[in-house]
């Protein structure tokens, strides 16, 4: 299929609602690149055999309020894992790339720009 000038341009036009006037080009681009990110206290990745991460540990008791807000905006919270200790209060989250990276971006991204 053959685009025309003005459906591209269409395409390329940045909408209204996105403003980048007070974002900084480039701030994580380096650690991404050497997969060189600060340790984020109370995260544990999981990894499959290939040691690539397939998921996340998230401590609660660490974490609690920020778990509180993600929560309260998300419903789709019916087929997350968690690890409870003897009382059965919950101690962390288990959270599987597959299932729920959506969550786990909203997590992430809180929890760098704390």
């Amino acid at each position: 299929m053959i685009q025309t000038n003005s459906n591209a341009l269409e395409e390329t036009q940045m909408l209204g609602e996105y403003d980048f006037s007070i974002g900084e080009r480039g701030k994580y681009y380096q650690a991404y690149q050497n997969n060189n990110l600060s340790s984020l206290p109370g995260v544990q990745f999981l990894r499959d055999h290939h040691q690539r991460r397939t998921g996340v540990l998230l401590d609660l008791q660490e974490h609690q309020s920020l778990w509180n807000e993600v929560i309260k905006d998300n419903s789709a919270l019916d087929q997350l894992q968690f690890l409870m200790d003897h009382q059965g209060h919950y101690l962390a989250v288990i959270l599987n790339f597959k299932e729920h990276l959506s969550l786990w971006q909203t997590i992430y991204d809180r929890l760098i720009t704390r």
